[in-house]
């Protein structure tokens, strides 16, 4: 866990007070149709993990809030969780000069207390997030309306008062790629030898259905893990109906998909469109697939080769 206490404010007024970050409004209410909710970044990118801090408000109403910025892309697009905004406990899509929209609303804002610290924590696992305050889970997201960025930072709407930041930390975990493909031979090797150690240098941790340590994958464990994971890789050679299952699934999620497939495959009509790899089962056309499969990711990731 990494404690951070250096920003840049975009909008607003934030000033550092007894090892807290505190947003300041302006009093004159006829300003505020001129004003832009406060806004601080951080110097940190974050893809999955947890973002914590204790937040508190120094008078409470419908239009107050104090939030926890994250999947940011500078000011143009991001999401944020913590207290208020019309709610007690709310998750929002937000970014540029257009009105937030509210995913999730939870409890009344007048149960609120002006002067306490709230614990808030953000717990990011692809598209699914959980928000906790005081150790109870009051939000689960399972699904993000879409990527936007990585970075992380603080709001307040334009008609707070005052809000407390303080004891603001985040912790990085490895973002997941769902793999989907047979779970036999010659696929599994496929698996080992190629996609397997190459998702994992690329920084992601894989996660294949068989590796699911349950009494039985049903449903809604195929829909949460394609939910926490951050891409998602089909291998489409044989007309496995489980495999189509889980692509069609991630099509409807809206992840960011690369399918791959044995030279000489008849693609169906439906996912003919989409990118393919096409690939030699041998040894050496496994060490081409690794090279295919990262430019394909990067691509898919918006990153260089190199990074």
């Amino acid at each position: 866990m990494q404690t951070l206490t250096r920003y840049l404010p975009l909008y607003g007024k934030w000033t550092d007070e007894n090892g807290g970050i505190v947003y300041t409004g302006v009093e004159a209410e006829s300003n505020k149709a001129l004003l832009h909710d406060g806004l601080a970044l951080f110097g940190h990118e974050l893809e999955d993990g947890e973002i914590e801090a204790d937040i508190s408000l120094s008078r409470t109403n419908h239009a107050e809030s104090a939030m926890i910025v994250f999947r940011a892309n500078g000011q143009e697009r991001y999401y944020m969780a913590g207290v208020g905004h019309g709610s007690a406990y709310t998750l929002l899509e937000g970014g540029g000069e257009r009105p937030s929209t509210k995913l999730v609303g939870i409890g009344s804002s007048a149960n609120i207390e002006p002067g306490r610290a709230y614990k808030i924590k953000v717990v990011l696992e692809g598209q699914k997030v959980d928000v906790f305050v005081d150790s109870i889970r009051v939000i689960s997201y399972p699904s993000l309306p879409r990527q936007t960025g990585t970075s992380v930072g603080l709001l307040c709407s334009k008609y707070t008062h005052k809000a407390v930041f303080s004891n603001y930390r985040v912790s990085s975990a490895r973002p997941k790629a769902f793999v989907a493909m047979q779970f036999s031979e010659p696929y599994n090797e496929v698996y080992r030898d190629a996609v397997e150690p190459l998702v994992r240098e690329i920084g992601f941790e894989p996660l294949r259905l068989d590796d699911v340590h349950s009494p039985g994958i049903i449903i809604n464990d195929i829909i949460n893990n394609l939910s926490e994971s951050s891409i998602v890789l089909a291998e489409i050679s044989e007309k496995n109906a489980n495999v189509y299952y889980e692509l069609g699934l991630a099509h409807a999620l809206g992840k960011p998909t690369l399918l791959m497939a044995v030279k000489g495959t008849s693609l169906p009509f439906d996912v003919g469109p989409h990118r393919c790899i096409f690939y030699d089962n041998t040894i050496a056309g496994r060490g081409k697939l690794q090279e295919s499969l990262k430019r394909g990711l990067m691509s898919l990731l918006g990153r260089s080769i190199d990074s």
